[in-house]
């Protein structure tokens, strides 16, 4: 087995199978030889099957083939697909990683840039996101598979949650503090501020005051850029000096309890502008310690997702490698078996053929005595075997009726020219004497009324007596005639029918004739029918051929994993070429069996020509026994013609008898009846001539 032709992986996949496979194929071979029609020492076990049903099982096992190679591709491509599949949803794990690590990170410069800028803007941008996350993760949770990326997913949407909590307690407190200079806290101590200031600027004589009031202000300022509980101290700090100054400062009592007050509502403004502010600034330390929290979370997702990206891929490589090998596996034990059953089916076609076409070549050389193989069979090939054992037997009992019908006709024939012989010997025999009797009776009965016309009365009576008896003499005589003419009727209508009986033989052979002739158009038949499923095992291998060649373009498209494709189509191309050579080979068979066919039925036809010749020759004998019986009938006719005259002359000589005294004129009329009575002998003798040449041809 070649493995050349075969990828890397598919060639390691196949090896450890190279040894099962070698033992396969010998099994195969030796089960095949086993059912090869007498290859093996076994019987012909697919002649019970029609060649219909075989060729249909052929096609079955190579629809079967291709359908266990479909399945196994189509396996190995639905595991390709779960891994593409989940190679996807790692990648989309992956891209909703990245988007949820982008968005964390705009999420750090939205709080950032808020606690800066105060703007609602980055607010609202700073929610979107977060809504942006919460939703990427509900995906990732959605296609989480397994506890450790769930367990991610949940501690991410718990650090979201933070997140949003410590923002949102962020915005409040930076609504409480002002998100502009004259709103919140900030307003209200810029407000409390410019009172003090303008109160003071009200007072020429106000002093060291002044300088106290924009200490306390630079403190502010400072406080609310750098924070602090410095700057907070120093804020308090000068509030107290401011404190000491005012009350040293010479103003007057109401003006100093007015500046007293607003210092105080001032102070604690600022009071509650640093508590806000230390709030703020620890709602944002902890916002920013919730995103260093998360940033561990999102890098295991993102490595997770990265992880399974490249245990995907190498699953459907590996997978595609697997498939391959399998599939070019099952390419290769189902070509095997394939070729080892067309091979079968193409023995079992082909051999039996020869074998048949060898029996029909002896038959007509006229070899009867050949035996006629695959009778037992019961397939197309069985009734071409008992289609040919029926042209032999009816060779064999063409000949020996043909000798049969010899033999009786010689023997019909020399029977019936020997008794055609014998009855016109005998015929002649007797109804020439009988004629010669009648005519001498004839004149002596003509000269005995002359002379009982002209002689003397005296003799008169004893003339009369002798006439009598010569006439009942000619009465005995005709009837004798008559017998015999009777006794030849009788025998040329036994001639008729033996005739007869030899036509009909004749006849029975034309039909066995016909018979024979219609089993071996039957035969032809067969061989026309034989001829049409080699055509159609041609058709197969023709379109196995181009399957093999569409197969072969396909692989050389598909590159390198292809090549295992390659190989099977290359095998199969191998396979449907052997196929169609056997087609031709058993087409020029089935083209030898009609061509021997054709030759028997020109032998039939000829031995048919024969055989109607001898019923022409049977028709033509019947014909002229025919005509033997018609002239025999007029012998009959001219016999009855005699009778009739001599019962005349009878009665005439009965009449001269007992009328002596009219014996002339009765004398008269015995003379016609004389002369009468000589026309029909003669007409007789004239007959019995004509009769014997006809008979004796």
């Amino acid at each position: 087995m070649r493995l050349d032709g075969l990828s890397g992986g598919a060639v390691a996949a196949l090896r450890p199978l190279l040894p099962r496979l070698r033992a396969l194929e010998t099994r195969l071979g030796t089960q095949f030889r086993a059912l090869l029609p007498h290859g093996g020492t076994g019987p012909d076990l697919l002649g019970n099957y029609p060649i219909r049903t075989r060729f249909a099982v052929l096609v079955g096992l190579a629809v079967v083939c291709a359908a266990v190679i479909g399945i196994a591709y189509q396996v190995g491509e639905r595991r390709i697909d779960a891994a593409m599949a989940a190679y996807d949803d790692f990648r989309r794990l992956n891209d909703l990683a990245g988007d949820v690590r982008a968005k964390a990170a705009q999420l750090r410069n939205h709080h950032e840039q808020f606690l800066l800028e105060r703007d609602v803007k980055l607010h609202d941008a700073f929610q979107a996101d977060a809504g942006f996350i919460s939703d990427a993760l509900d995906h990732m949770g959605q296609g989480a598979t397994d506890e450790v990326m769930a367990g991610l997913v949940t501690e991410l949407k718990v650090d979201l949650d933070e997140v949003s909590g410590h923002f949102g307690r962020l915005f409040a407190i930076s609504k409480t503090l002002g998100l502009t200079a004259s709103a919140g806290l900030r307003g209200q101590l810029t407000d409390s501020a410019e009172a003090a200031e303008s109160e003071l600027k009200m007072w020429p004589n106000a002093g060291p005051l002044l300088p106290a009031m924009l200490q306390l202000r630079l403190a502010e300022s400072l406080f609310m850029l750098y924070g602090g509980e410095g700057y907070r101290g120093q804020h308090r700090r000068y509030a107290n000096e401011f404190d000491f100054q005012l009350d040293a400062s010479p103003l007057p009592p109401s003006t100093r309890d007015e500046l007293r007050t607003l210092a105080k509502t001032y102070a604690e403004d600022m009071q509650a502008f640093a508590e806000s502010s230390s709030a703020l600034a620890a709602e944002a330390a902890a916002l920013r310690q919730q995103f260093q929290k998360m940033q561990p979370d999102l890098d295991k997702v993102f490595a997770h997702a990265r992880e399974g990206m490249a245990a995907a891929s190498r699953e459907q490589a590996a997978t595609r490698s697997r498939t391959s090998a399998v599939v070019s596996a099952i390419a290769v034990v189902s070509a095997l078996a394939f070729f080892a059953a067309t091979l079968v089916l193409a023995r079992s076609v082909s051999h039996p053929i020869r074998q048949i076409e060898t029996a029909m070549d002896a038959l007509a050389k006229g070899n009867h005595d050949v035996t006629v193989p695959g009778i037992a069979r019961r397939d197309e090939i069985g009734d071409m075997a008992k289609a040919v054992a029926v042209f032999k037997d009816n060779a064999i009992a063409m000949v020996r009726l043909q000798q049969q019908q010899e033999a009786v006709r010689a023997e019909a024939e020399e029977a019936a020219r020997a008794q055609v012989r014998a009855l016109a010997d005998q015929f002649e025999g007797a109804v020439k004497t009988v004629a010669d009797i009648i005519g001498d009776n004839a004149v002596a009965i003509r000269t005995i009324a002359a002379g009982m016309i002209g002689g003397e009365a005296a003799g008169g009576d004893n003339r009369s007596l002798e006439v009598a008896e010569a006439a009942e003499r000619s009465r005995d005589t005709v009837a004798a005639v008559a017998k015999a003419a009777g006794e030849l009727q009788a025998s040329v209508d036994e001639v008729s029918r033996n005739v007869g009986e030899a036509s009909g033989v004749v006849r029975h052979a034309v039909d066995q004739l016909e018979r024979t002739n219609a089993r071996v158009q039957g035969l032809s038949e067969v061989a026309g029918r034989i001829d049409r499923v080699v055509k159609l095992i041609g058709d197969i291998a023709g379109r196995t051929n181009m399957l093999s060649l569409n197969a072969t373009i396909e692989a050389q498209r598909a590159g390198e994993a292809g090549k295992g494709f390659a190989v099977v189509a290359e095998e199969v191309k191998h396979l449907a070429q052997r196929t169609g050579d056997s087609t031709r080979e058993i087409a020029e068979l089935v083209d030898a069996i009609q061509s021997a066919t054709a030759e028997t039925v020109a032998a039939i036809a000829e031995v048919d020509g024969a055989v109607r010749r001898m019923d022409d020759i049977a028709g033509r004998v019947a014909e002229s026994m025919a005509r033997q019986a018609e002239v025999t009938r007029n012998i009959g006719d001219c016999v009855a013609q005699v009778t009739q005259a001599t019962h005349e002359v009878t009665d005439g000589v009965v009449n001269v008898t007992q009328t002596a005294a009219r014996y002339c004129g009765s004398a008269l009329q015995v003379v016609w009846a004389a002369d009468d009575q000589s026309g029909p002998a003669a007409s007789l003798k004239h007959q019995v001539d004509g009769f014997l040449a006809t008979v004796r041809g």
